[in-house]
């Protein structure tokens, strides 16, 4: 067994997102002497809207490598450089997260099992920037490896980009096969119609106990800690 975790709402539960308690302080630090925040902000929601666009179109919005150069075209000067830590800080800022009950206890139980852990992400954040995050609280150990959409270019449920993943993993594992691969996640659009459509089997974080519409989900879980039963019976 190997498994693939999406991260936000699977591992991690958003307990406020604001996008402007990150802006802030970079308008700030680069920006204050050339616009009122409200300007900015403003024009945050703009780009916001442009990031969903292309998502609708299957491409992400990296916040460093596309977005921060929009701020300095639109309003002057260089454009501000970030480090992993200076996104994983702006990050830090705007999403405010915690860990899932008992989540941890389950990953360490993986661990000891030898059970390898992958995450493989939708964010506009470099995958750098959410190893930090995950670290922050207590769980980045567990994963051999995060991948974020914001270093691939497209999001989930992109197949070129689950079948990226799933290509490094099988390189690292040359006697393990995709059938031993199974992906957990929350969103049935991007989770659950990727991993299927790359050929793994998925297990369904459905709290809400929707319908699976197409019949894509292999299981099915209410919460994220449900996936001991299968990974034990498998």
């Amino acid at each position: 067994m190997i498994l693939i975790f999406d991260l936000f709402e699977t591992l991690v539960e958003d307990l406020s997102l604001d996008f402007n308690r990150g802006l802030k302080p970079l308008w700030e630090e680069h920006y204050k002497d050339k616009c009122s925040f409200d300007e900015i902000k403003a024009y945050g929601e703009e780009l916001f809207a442009h990031m969903q666009a292309l998502h609708k179109q299957g491409f992400e919005f990296p916040f460093v490598k596309d977005e921060l150069p929009m701020y300095a075209k639109k309003y002057g000067g260089d454009v501000v450089s970030m480090s992993i830590e200076d996104e994983a800080l702006f990050l830090s800022r705007c999403n405010t997260v915690r860990v899932y009950d008992g989540l941890a206890d389950m990953l360490d139980d993986f661990s000891n099992k030898q059970i390898p852990m992958y995450v493989l992400s939708n964010s506009g954040f470099r995958a750098g920037a959410l190893q930090i995050m995950l670290n922050c609280h207590g769980i980045g150990k567990y994963f051999d490896k995060v991948w974020s959409s914001a270093d691939f270019g497209r999001v989930k449920p992109c197949t070129d980009y689950f079948e990226s993943a799933v290509g490094e993993i099988l390189n690292k594992y040359p006697e393990s096969t995709r059938d031993e691969i199974l992906f957990v996640g929350d969103t049935y659009e991007t989770d659950i119609t990727g991993a299927h459509n790359a050929g793994l089997k998925a297990a369904w974080i459905n709290r809400q106990n929707a319908s699976d519409i197409y019949g894509f989900a292999t299981y099915q879980v209410r919460d994220v800690t449900g996936i001991v039963n299968i990974c034990f019976a498998t």
